[in-house]
């Protein structure tokens, strides 16, 4: 089996504790066939697609499939804890569960993980024979599945990996023209051959923004706008996400091709900044591999250019940013020094006027979950030179001889 033998025993010795401590008899745990409600079956029976398992304080959890299903030479594959279970054939799942809870229980609580995916005739039954005797008992699992193995840490970290080989493949995949479907379906492609059973997958590719549709519609990608994705591929159950915006065309990345022009360091050096956006001269040593030297170096030279920022924190640690594109960093420090009219400022010009046309129709597309974060912005911070009032009137300009004191608040 993919998950270990010891590992299933030690998840069942680890819930038979908690139910000891919380005094429960036995659990009813119900999970679907879907993304969000198949993890805490899957945790007991090794099956991704949903069903009941009635599981005991001692002997065997009991897991009910469909008639005939228990005899299936795919068994060992579609429920991998099998050989720890007892399958238990049948027809009317909501009695059986019935049949099986009353052969364990001991006059304590049964505990149970998934209400909100139980059949409602299965509830009213297992109610009716158990009046008063039902808990919600699903912050076991929250508590036990929370705390990963070596042997589950090394899954996540194989899903990972396929979601970086799905992104890899979207980069040299994506052009204008191509339909979404198309994505999609290579995506699916190469998530199913990394070995992952299932994946959890959302696709945008409409305009610039982000339209909360999540699956295809037949758009076809468009020369200068973006495609949204959301790879989730899950290895032996356990997902890796990886939430990507991919640009159609050569923008805004021409730009910085033409602002760094052949400096692979430079290139480099803002590659380092994909993990955390501000980071220490320490920090940067470990995220770059350059030198303190080289550090200084290449980050004077993108301060020059508009593209880091540079300076020391108040206590003197020196800081590292990347800075934005657009209003301010790279598009002021270009264009606020003596203009040449030439070639590759016109080119920089159609860029940028680019991103701004985007920006605005984004913000203004949505503008209703934006004004929040405007209400809590601070106000900007700009002075105005005025030398008459609203009349006309010339502003009296009375000069202060005294001294302010500075605040240590920053």
């Amino acid at each position: 089996m993919s998950i270990s033998r010891q590992e299933y025993e030690r998840r069942y010795t680890a819930i038979r504790r908690r139910m000891k401590q919380d005094g429960i008899d036995c659990l009813l745990i119900y999970g679907l066939g879907d993304d969000f409600n198949r993890g805490n079956i899957r945790y007991v029976t090794g099956s991704g697609r949903g069903g009941a398992c009635v599981f005991p304080l001692e002997g065997k959890p009991v897991f009910l499939t469909g008639p005939g299903q228990s005899a299936s030479p795919k068994i060992p594959k579609t429920i991998e804890a099998h050989e720890l279970l007892d399958l238990r054939e049948t027809a009317e799942p909501a009695e059986r569960v019935v049949k099986e809870l009353a052969r364990f229980y001991g006059g304590k609580n049964i505990g149970v993980i998934g209400m909100n995916c139980i059949s409602a005739p299965m509830y009213l039954a297992v109610k009716d024979r158990f009046p008063d005797k039902l808990a919600d008992a699903v912050g076991i699992f929250e508590d036990l599945r929370s705390v990963k193995s070596a042997g589950e840490i090394e899954k996540m970290r194989v899903a990972a990996a396929v979601a970086d080989d799905v992104y890899q493949m979207l980069q040299e995949l994506i052009r204008p023209g191509i339909s979404d479907y198309e994505i999609y379906g290579e995506v699916k492609r190469a998530v199913y051959a990394g070995g992952c059973e299932y994946s959890f997958d959302l696709i945008d590719a409409s305009g610039s923004r982000l339209n909360m549709t999540f699956s295809p519609t037949g758009e076809k990608l468009k020369e200068n706008n973006t495609l949204f994705m959301e790879i989730t591929p899950a290895y032996d159950g356990y997902y890796a996400q990886l939430p990507v915006t991919l640009p159609v065309g050569e923008y805004p990345p021409e730009i910085i091709k033409m602002v760094i022009e052949d400096e692979e360091d430079e290139l480099d050096f803002i590659l380092a900044f994909s993990e955390m956006a501000s980071q220490t001269t320490e920090q940067l040593q470990e995220s770059s591999r350059f030198s303190v030297g080289e550090i200084e170096r290449l980050g004077g030279s993108l301060a020059k250019k508009g593209l880091v920022f540079n300076q020391p924190s108040s206590s003197g640690v020196m800081i590292y940013r990347l800075l934005p594109l657009v209003m301010i960093g790279l598009m002021e420090y270009l264009f606020m020094t003596e203009l040449k009219g030439d070639e590759k400022e016109r080119r920089y010009a159609d860029l940028f006027e680019k991103l701004m046309d985007d920006l605005r129709d984004g913000t203004q597309a949505q503008y209703d979950e934006l004004v929040p974060l405007f209400e809590m912005a601070p106000p900007a911070d700009r002075t105005v030179p005025a030398r008459t009032d609203e009349d006309g009137k010339q502003i009296r300009v009375i000069p202060v001889e005294k001294s302010v004191e500075g605040t240590d608040e920053f």
